[in-house]
């Protein structure tokens, strides 16, 4: 199920051991509460994701581990 956050800030991790790019969110869900967001390890669709994520809401799929939030995938809601 699709859950929307609005990202307040991002960063671009070192990429993974193959080759693919990985971000980390900083971002507010419905409830109002901040989340950390971290792209999953060799996703392909990342490579749509650029620096005007930020500010903007976002649509995603999460799975929680102990540690982390992973986005399984993400998708902007809404395109100017």
């Amino acid at each position: 199920m699709y859950e929307r956050y609005f990202i307040l800030s991002q960063r671009k991790l070192h990429n993974s051991k193959m080759g693919n790019p990985r971000w980390k969110f900083v971002a507010v869900d419905r409830n109002g509460k901040t989340v950390t967001l971290t792209t999953k390890s060799d996703a392909g669709w990342v490579y749509k994701i650029t620096e005007g994520w930020k500010h903007r809401m976002i649509q995603a799929i999460t799975h929680t581990t102990t540690r982390n939030t992973i986005l399984d995938e993400a998708d902007l809601v809404e395109v100017f």
